[in-house]
């Protein structure tokens, strides 16, 4: 019988592995839109956002990745053309960030792929989904 400190430490290395094939298979996807999983999450934010366009401190808070650098994200998808960032008119220090038309193109483009890549988790059922789904948000709480 396995004992609790090593049953957790094999937790963790699952998740790590689990982590690790599903950024690869997610970068396998979007590699050919030269898009990182950052970029597409910050597309994906912009887009939902009930109110735009935002702030950086806003995508900061949002964002997946905690450490991700918004303003290079922001820079780099500037060049492509998939936002626009302009001052912002109530607060002169603040940069409003918005989706363009072809961001929301790009966006619509890749989440058909990925929702593709998703059906790989259809082999669960969707029970054990909404297990996995609590489980994970428990840990990170």
């Amino acid at each position: 019988m396995i004992n609790k400190k090593d049953l957790y430490q094999n937790v963790a290395v699952e998740l790590l592995t689990t982590h690790s094939w599903y950024m690869h298979q997610l970068k396998t996807v979007l590699k050919p839109y030269d898009i990182s999983p950052a970029q597409y999450n910050i597309l994906r934010i912009l887009n939902g956002a009930d109110i735009r366009p935002v702030s950086a401190a806003y995508l900061k808070d949002q964002v997946i990745d905690k450490g991700s650098n918004i303003t290079r994200l922001i820079d780099k998808m500037e060049i492509k053309k998939w936002v626009t960032r302009c001052l912002c008119e109530t607060n002169r220090r603040q940069m409003d960030i918005d989706i363009t038309e072809e961001g929301k193109r790009v966006l619509l483009e890749v989440t058909k792929e990925i929702d593709e890549l998703i059906k790989v988790l259809y082999s669960i059922t969707e029970d054990e989904a909404r297990v996995v789904s609590k489980i994970l948000t428990k840990i990170r709480r």
